[in-house]
């Protein structure tokens, strides 16, 4: 895992660099996929790239839907042992949400503003390039920095890096190589460009490192005892809030309807 983060780092910084001073490189790249005769990015109408695509979708969550279940059942049901190590659902869950999904999906994507590829006069479309940092670009939402199937299909580091060493990095390897695929087929469609690739891997990566820092990768970790303890420690606490407002609301509710007994009583007949 260290060595995955460290070319994931030297990666990161490297391309910033490089693309920051030669931002026209990412316009290059691109241009390699697209067929200026049919004015279309060719690969985009290939079967078996619809089919990957498809699938790069679906792999990550057979592992991040089965924490998130397991987590739920255990806010719901706090006395239940977990279906899963706690450590390990945790990992899976936090990543999942806060990378995929909060970072990448929430913020980045919504509100960098660059025009995908596809959308370029260049490449058929009516908006104009923007390099990687800047954020001055016209699209209005779900834009090309970063990208967010290239983090989804990057994420798989994460069940990766929880197998036992004798598997782990070749398994870190393989969900690279699978995530690179996801990227570079969305870059040969048009829908990104390389910078926006790299910045996906580059952000997942660090999110699962750090996650896996504070749950295994330190002195005085938590096991997964003591995370299964929080879990159920926080699922109690939501059930005494659910009581409580529950309560609240029925003695609302009795209030209420006395206090509309009480002023229908005081109103005369026929009024």
């Amino acid at each position: 895992m260290k060595i995955a983060i460290f070319l994931a780092l030297v990666t990161g910084a490297a391309v910033a660099i490089l693309f920051t001073v030669f931002p026209q490189w990412d316009l290059a790249i691109t241009a390699w996929f697209w067929d200026a005769a049919t004015r279309t990015f060719p690969y985009s109408g290939l079967s078996w790239g619809r089919t990957f695509r498809s699938a790069a979708n679906i792999v990550p969550w057979l592992f991040a839907g089965p924490a998130f279940a397991a987590i739920l059942i255990k806010l719901i049901w706090p006395a239940r042992p977990m279906l899963l190590p706690a450590r390990a659902a945790v990992l899976l869950a936090l990543t999942m949400a806060l990378g995929p999904g909060l970072v990448v999906n929430g913020i980045l994507k919504e509100h960098w503003g660059r025009p995908r590829p596809v959308h370029l006069e260049t490449f058929g479309g009516k908006d104009v390039f923007n390099p990687w940092y800047s954020t001055e670009g016209t699209c209005p939402g779900n834009c090309s920095f970063v990208s967010g199937e290239g983090a989804l299909g990057f994420w798989l580091v994460a069940p990766a890096s929880l197998l036992p060493p004798p598997y782990r990095g070749p398994a870190i390897a393989a969900a690279a190589l699978f995530g690179t695929a996801a990227g570079g087929l969305r870059i040969a469609y048009g829908g990104h460009f390389f910078t926006d690739v790299v910045f996906s891997a580059v952000l997942t990566l660090l999110l699962i490192a750090v996650t896996r820092l504070l749950l295994y990768d330190r002195r005085r970790a938590p096991d997964d005892a003591a995370v299964e303890r929080a879990i159920a420690g926080i699922g109690r606490a939501l059930h005494a809030l659910v009581r409580g407002l529950a309560r609240g609301a029925a003695k609302a509710a009795k209030a209420g309807y006395a206090a509309a007994r009480t002023h229908l009583s005081r109103r005369r007949p026929g009024l």
